[in-house]
């Protein structure tokens, strides 16, 4: 196991920074255009800024790469249906159309259970073992969201509050999941950054049919706010692209157990970010309910110190903490 480098954890906090920060650029465009629209932006121009790397790594032939290479199964063109056009659109779009409908300080914190539904995902795709320490991980996450939606249930309405948006972003992080999953099975017959490459592309061209459910108005792009394509240069270049490049070069050099840490500055980041950027209010329901999404995570990181035969392995709940 490497040594970690100041330089490398710098990143990985730069990264979380940046991860929690998206949640805010991607609430704030969105009384400017839906989330279709705002997918369409961002995926296309990540798929740019992947480009010239994907490119390079795709005509680089190295005898490694040559010796570990091998044709590409039915298996293999179904995973990656599954991982682009499930995982990462499903992902992407439910996170927006989330965001839109609750808070970016919510989605920051819904976010963090994805290493428990990568885990209960793992149960379904690769045969693991279902832990008791997965039950209550689980329990306690989808508690946790409950409690941040802030339910009356005496006068229940699932269209009012938060509660439908948060279930939205729910299961957007299920679809992260599904997503983790599957480029885990891919790593066999790709590299991560073609994996990453494919998947934004894949995601970009099964977004487009969704542009007719949701009116594109041509003209509205000239009316754009500074501030707007702001935020989508920023989601597409850094949050979709650049902080991706970064996290799959460190974790080629460090272990998965060494940065799983940094992921929980990530809510930290986003409440405090979109408290500054989009003044929204941090409330008591939210400290209390996203401490159990948060220890839910937790719980479910600890197993694979306790019990690491019976988990998924470490670079899967790392990089499960990616979107």
């Amino acid at each position: 196991m490497a040594r970690a480098r100041k330089s490398d954890l710098l990143l990985l906090a730069l990264n979380q920074f940046i991860w929690g920060t998206g949640w805010s650029a991607i609430k704030y465009p969105q009384d400017q255009m839906g989330p279709v629209t705002l997918n369409l932006w961002t995926l296309g121009i990540s798929v740019l800024v992947l480009l010239p790397f994907a490119g390079k790594e795709l005509f680089r032939k190295t005898e490694v790469a040559a010796e570990t290479a091998r044709p590409l199964t039915l298996r293999d063109y179904v995973d990656y249906f599954v991982m682009g056009v499930i995982g990462l659109t499903g992902m992407t779009l439910l996170y927006a159309w989330g965001a839109r409908q609750s808070l970016a300080e919510n989605g920051a914190l819904i976010s963090m259970s994805v290493p428990i539904l990568t885990a209960v995902i793992a149960v379904i795709v690769l045969s693991e073992k279902m832990t008791r320490s997965r039950v209550l991980s689980l329990g306690m996450t989808l508690l946790g969201v409950l409690i941040i939606s802030d339910v009356r249930w005496g006068q229940l309405q699932f269209f009012d509050g938060y509660l439908f948006g948060n279930l939205l972003l729910l299961t957007g992080a299920l679809c992260n999941a599904i997503y983790v999953v599957y480029s885990k099975r891919l790593l066999s017959v790709a590299s991560p950054l073609m994996l990453l490459f494919w998947a934004q592309l894949l995601g970009f061209l099964s977004t487009m049919p969704f542009i007719f459910v949701e009116r594109l108005d041509i003209q509205a792009i000239v009316h754009y706010r500074w501030q707007t394509w702001l935020a989508l240069l920023f989601l597409g270049c850094v949050y979709f692209a650049i902080t991706m490049i970064i996290f799959y070069r460190i974790l080629v050099r460090l272990d998965a157990s060494q940065i799983m840490v940094s992921n929980y500055l990530q809510p930290f980041f986003g409440i405090l970010m979109a408290a500054m950027l989009l003044g929204e209010k941090i409330t008591v329901s939210m400290i209390i309910g996203g401490s159990l999404v948060v220890l839910g995570t937790i719980l479910a990181t600890l197993e694979e110190f306790w019990h690491p035969s019976a988990t998924t392995h470490d670079n899967l709940v790392a990089e499960s903490q990616q979107e």
